[in-house]
């Protein structure tokens, strides 16, 4: 069986046109994220000695590290003087002060208020938000306890574990990552490249009439359907982990630095209501796995459709629209407090901050179920039925 999944998936993928678009899109990917950060990261701007690169990772040297109070007054000692001086909008817009760093006072104001201030002051009071979001979950629970309201009462016990514990103890670079979590564009990327790769699974030997001769081998009928179909979800799988660690790799390039990994998912405030606990490291590696099980879950089900065609434009224009549907719906409702849309639409494992995003439950026979873990559940069962169906519906050979 190996043998045969092994030439299935050479016969399929490795192919000149499927590597050509392969080759592509991971070079479209990697200027994308480029542009990312020469678009929208103030530390684009040189390397000269007063460029906000420059000083920003001089001081970092500085501030970096653990959150004290010592850290904190320092910092204070350096920005309230230029917030002073340019409260009033009159302070010299000359461009080579030499008593600033990076040559105005404005700038120095900015630099310090967008990349030190306001992300210090983020994590030093995160804690304390954290606590009380905490004690309100412990005194609602208590409250639904009384009533009887068992559901409410097990969500807000859960809410108050995840955020019980939580705090930033250390100040780290997050610009990188806060981008790398946001980033959707090779998501789209890889739904277009399995869906062109997988479509022609069946199709190809049925328009030649080749899917009938097949009958006739030992291994011809459901034995081969299975080995196809495992080649199609080693493909769709390999296609989405490439482009994981292709997004990792590239926004490390482009950024210079991977440094903030360690800091907590919460750190970056678009997650500041995460529902799981763990580093931006740890993170990275989760999403590649449920972009990974998403890209399958929708692989199948394209294959599936494909498997009642005999010619491949057909279930790709079909594929396709169901594709761009899926993501309009995910972006549309990726604010959305219904959480039943987010679950139920398998792109929202490809855009997983949709999901990773906020704390939020479905109710389960009474139990509170992360929606993120109802979304996997989903997609194993989309991908698992997908499977089931090609298998009752292949015919079996002739011996």
């Amino acid at each position: 069986m190996t043998r045969l999944i092994k030439y299935e998936f050479y016969k399929l993928f490795c192919k000149g046109s499927i590597l050509a678009v392969l080759l592509l899109f991971s070079v479209l990917n990697l200027l994308k994220i480029q542009n990312e950060f020469r678009s929208y990261s103030y530390l684009a701007d040189g390397n000269n000695s007063r460029s906000w690169s420059s000083v920003y990772w001089r001081l970092y040297e500085d501030f970096s590290g653990e959150i004290t109070a010592e850290k904190i007054r320092e910092l204070l000692d350096l920005y309230q003087p230029l917030a002073t001086a340019t409260a009033d909008m009159t302070a010299s817009t000359a461009l080579d002060n030499p008593d600033t760093m990076t040559g105005n006072l404005y700038s120095d104001r900015n630099l310090l208020d967008k990349y030190y201030v306001q992300p210090m002051e983020y994590f030093y009071h995160y804690r304390a938000c954290a606590y009380r979001a905490a004690e309100r979950a412990k005194e609602n629970a208590a409250i639904y306890g009384e009533q009887g309201l068992t559901y409410e009462m097990r969500k807000n016990v859960l809410i108050y574990h995840l955020y019980s514990d939580r705090s930033i103890q250390a100040f780290a670079y997050r610009e990188m990552y806060n981008y790398y979590l946001n980033y959707d564009f090779s998501g789209i990327l890889v739904l277009f490249l399995c869906l062109y790769g997988i479509v022609g699974t069946f199709v190809c030997e049925k328009e030649t009439q080749m899917d009938m001769l097949l009958l006739t081998n030992l291994k011809g009928g459901k034995e081969t359907t299975l080995a196809k179909i495992a080649a199609a979800a080693l493909f769709a799988v390999g296609v989405a982990l490439w482009f994981s660690v292709l997004d990792y790799a590239g926004f490390v390039f482009s950024f210079g630095t991977a440094k903030g990994g360690n800091l907590p998912l919460y750190a970056v405030s678009s997650f500041s209501t995460a529902g799981i606990n763990c580093c931006l490291w740890q993170y990275a590696v989760l999403s590649a796995v449920t972009r990974a099980l998403g890209v399958w879950a929708l692989s199948m089900a394209f294959l599936l459709i494909s498997m009642f065609w005999h010619n491949a434009l057909i279930p790709f224009v079909t594929g396709l629209g169901t594709a761009l549907c899926l993501m309009i719906a995910g972006a549309s409702q990726s604010c959305s407090s219904n959480v039943w849309l987010k679950i139920g639409n398998p792109y929202s494992l490809l855009a997983n901050r949709i999901l990773f995003g906020r704390t939020e439950f479905i109710d389960f026979l009474g139990y509170p179920m992360p929606s993120f873990r109802a979304a996997v559940i989903l997609a194993l069962i989309l991908g698992a039925a997908s499977i089931g169906a090609m298998m009752g519906l292949s015919k079996k050979n002739y011996y």
